[in-house]
């Protein structure tokens, strides 16, 4: 997704309308949102967070890609699970709990991002419970469709290995 040469707050805007998170959001909840939100830079290389870290947000790709990744045993060999690009998300699960990170993010280059993290979200049900409302309901179909995807998958490699689902 290229922002082109916009003001950053409106191009913000523009990220955050396309993230299934923010999905239904009227512009004025929006801008609450981004109100809300920490832009974060990180060079090529660095983490965004790393396994067993408490959980705190989620985060929004505004230029650059990051791989989410784990250690694979006592080999310290990497399986990279998945590669986010501009206009990506990822960590939307710890908006609702602070429970250990399963995987490690690092930018896989320069890469600016929006962090929106639970105290964040805390303060809009505060603030705003009906927007609230919506992001919450948002990540609950978000989590339920990818439940459904790996169910299917799981199902298929089961098959696969000669056994059934229970």
């Amino acid at each position: 997704m290229k922002l082109g040469n916009r003001d950053p707050e409106q191009q913000e805007l523009e990220v955050l309308k396309q993230i299934p998170v923010f999905d239904k959001l009227p512009h004025r909840a929006l801008k609450l949102v981004r109100s809300l939100c920490h832009v974060r830079h990180f060079k090529e290389g660095e983490h965004v967070f790393r396994t067993n870290e408490p959980g705190v947000g989620m985060y929004i790709i505004l230029e650059g890609t990051v791989e989410i990744y784990r250690i694979h045993g006592d080999s310290e060999e990497e399986d990279v699970l998945a590669e986010f690009y501009d206009g990506d998300f990822f960590g939307e699960l710890a908006l609702l709990d602070d429970m250990p990170r399963t995987a490690s993010a690092r930018a896989g280059a320069y890469s600016r991002m929006i962090g929106f993290f639970r105290p964040d979200l805390l303060s809009l049900m505060n603030r705003n419970p009906r927007i609230a409302s919506i992001i919450l309901l948002n990540i609950a179909r978000i989590t339920g469709k990818r439940l459904i995807r790996t169910n299917e998958r799981l199902e298929e490699c089961l098959l696969e290995a000669g056994k059934e689902l229970v």
